[in-house]
Formats: structure tokens, sequence, C-alpha cells
């Protein structure tokens, strides 16, 4: 006697079920925008310009006056950053068909995973403005990135040295703190140090986080964990650590980030088969004062 099994009961017979909440992509934290300068920029302008005045330096001898005699006046000056916008973007098509049948809310997860595309982009962009700073601290005994070796990892004495820099510098701060958003394989190695000196979130005498994505602070720098730092390719992974201070650097817009949805029929679409669901955004990234921003670079351990 034969017994039908599902092997045997004949091809696409069986039917599979879909459950209709879709599995989550998981999502990087992003924590650079949040720490720039950033103006929206009014419609009729193509660039967008920051000034600085010259620092005065005049010592107290030259500023001594003599009785009766109308001193040499002292040089002033602006000198301006500008920034020219770039536009990006991108977009998914749909077919009239595939709208009717898809058994999950398509348009919906395909804007959702546009917007997190285009965020990451934004946030990459800005890494490659500002991570061209020109104050770095390399780990270990390393001169330059090309040296540094794969023992070469983040320690609480880069942090210090970089807020020293900062504080030299006069640099701004956010309420009494710089600020370094790193990788988390770094994070990890700042937290493996057992000399007691980082303090983590939950620890905080006030615990009052003034950063999304703060997991600690040491020697006045609060430290911010975002995987979507990019890394270096050198003799190693070189992972670099951004600290600064309030005004480093700047990011501006000239449209906000801008969700655009097309019907079927839209354009070119006579027979109503497409649909097309897009983000955009018009926006510029600049390092403002590089005084206000150290760079360092180190290895990391692997997990």
């Amino acid at each position: 006697m034969a017994t039908a099994t599902r092997a045997s009961i004949g091809e696409n017979y069986l039917q599979t079920y879909l459950y209709k909440n879709v599995l989550e992509n998981f999502e990087p934290n992003l924590r650079f925008y949040e720490l720039a300068d950033a103006p929206m920029v009014d419609d009729g302008y193509g660039t967008v310009a920051w000034a600085k005045p010259s620092k005065l330096t005049v010592t107290p001898t030259n500023a001594a006056l003599d009785e009766g005699t109308t001193p040499t006046s002292t040089s002033f000056a602006y000198s301006v950053v500008t920034a020219t916008p770039t536009q990006y973007g991108l977009y998914v098509e749909l077919s009239d068909r595939l709208l009717h049948a898809a058994p999950t809310r398509i348009l919906e997860n395909a804007g959702v995973e546009l917007a997190n595309n285009l965020g990451r982009i934004v946030d990459q962009v800005i890494q490659t403005e500002v991570m061209g700073g020109s104050n770095i601290v390399y780990a270990g005994d390393a001169t330059s990135r090309a040296t540094l070796a794969a023992g070469d990892t983040i320690s609480s004495a880069h942090l210090r040295k970089a807020q020293i820099k900062l504080r030299a510098s006069d640099a701004p701060d956010f309420d009494g703190y710089y600020v370094a958003v790193m990788h988390p394989l770094v994070a990890g190695d700042l937290r493996a140090e057992t000399n007691g000196e980082y303090v983590e979130f939950a620890k905080y005498a006030t615990p009052d986080r003034l950063f999304s994505g703060e997991v600690g602070a040491i020697h006045g720098v609060r430290v911010v964990e975002s995987s979507n730092v990019q890394s270096f390719s050198s003799t190693v992974t070189v992972y670099p650590t951004l600290v600064v201070g309030r005004g480093a650097y700047g990011v501006t817009e000239w449209s906000s980030l801008e969700a655009i949805y097309k019907p079927l029929g839209s354009g070119t679409d006579p027979l109503d088969q497409r649909a097309t669901i897009g983000v955009k955004i018009d926006f510029a990234a600049k390092r403002l004062q590089e005084d206000a921003m150290v760079r360092i670079e180190s290895a990391a351990t692997a997990v």
C-alpha cells in the first residue's frame, strides 16, 4: 500500500506560512551628527560659511601706552571656512503585482530600510571629513598608522593625552567634558584596563547621561560607542577614536532627510506598473576648529 508523504505528495503542494512581522535588521548607533554645529541653510544660498575672527596676541609690552602718544593700531581680520552641499539619495522600485501580492507591509519596510541606509551614509560622510584632522595620537610606540601593531590598543593614557591637548588649546567642552566616539571593540580594550580609572555610566555619582550611546567617562572625557565608526586598512586594521570639543566641526543641511513616494502611474508609467519610494538629503560636513579635535588611532582586540 502506497502511503502519501510530504516528499511524495507533489511539488508546490505544501505551502509556506510567512509570519507577517518581518525580522529586524540591526542598525548601528550613529553618533557624529549630534556632536556637530548644525545650522539649517535658508533657500537662496548655495554655500554656507563660518567666519572666525583673528585671535589678537598683543603683549603687555606692546599694549603699554606712552603719555600723549597715539599707539599703532592692531590688525584685525576674519578667516572663512566654506562648505558646499552634496545631495545623496536612493530609492527602490516595486511592481504593481508585487504590491498587490506582498504578504508584508512592503512599502513601510522598504521606507525604513532606505532611511536607515541613508542615515549610515550621512554618518560616514561626516567621518570622512572629521577623520582628516591633523591632531593625531598613535597607540603604543607607533609613530604613524603604518607602524601600528596588533598589540597597540587604546588605553586611558591616550584619552588623558587627548584631553590635555584639548584643554591646552582652550577648546570649548560640553558641560565640562569632551566626548570620545569609539568603536565597541576599542571601548572593550578600554574597559579591560584594571587600574580602575574608567567609570561606567551606571556608576556615575550623578548619572546624567549627556549623549546617546554614552557608556562611561575617564579623565574628563565621556565615552560614546558606535559600531559605524569606519576603520582604516593598514598593516593591521586601524580604528580611529575621535575626541572632540564643542564646535569642532559643522554639519549643515540645505534640506532635511526627505522621504518621497511615487504611486503607480507616476511619471513615465502609462500602465500603472511601477511605484517607487526613496529618500534624499542635501548636506555638507566641514572641520571648523582643528584644535578642538584629536584623533586616536589604535588596533583593537577581536572577540
